[in-house]
């Protein structure tokens, strides 16, 4: 009976270890992706007419890439590692659709997503 109990127990705090861990993993999560210490580049776009779906595209394109480089730190095997790199991806994303402000390229980030980007006041 006492080797049952044992037995019992280990499986209970393995259980409790695995459960702690990936609750860690989430909970650092988006404290990584709210981080304003993220790397930046500039995506330069001037070559392109982003009022058209083609151009918009394009600066789509120039824009994951640029957050796929910028969020490089964040490359390993773990599942800790790929959520943190594709959070900050998501994040870097967002940031420069939303700092664009453009229709086009807002609705092709809609159309790869299914995720809207909240409106920005723009003062002039």
């Amino acid at each position: 009976m006492s080797t049952v109990t044992t037995v019992d127990r280990f499986r209970t705090v393995i259980a409790t270890a695995l459960f702690g861990a990936v609750t860690f993993s989430f909970t650092v999560l988006p404290a990584v992706a709210d981080s304003s210490d993220v790397p930046q580049v500039t995506v330069k776009y001037g070559d392109l007419d982003v009022s058209n779906p083609q151009g918009a595209a394009a600066l789509y394109g120039r824009i994951r890439s640029a957050g796929k480089s910028v969020c490089s730190q964040f490359d390993g095997r773990e599942i800790d590692a790929h959520l943190q790199r594709n959070a900050c991806i998501n994040q870097a994303i967002l940031g420069a659709v939303t700092k664009v402000n453009n229709s086009a390229l807002t609705a092709v980030y809609r159309a790869k997503t299914g995720k809207e980007v909240s409106t920005r006041l723009v003062s002039r």
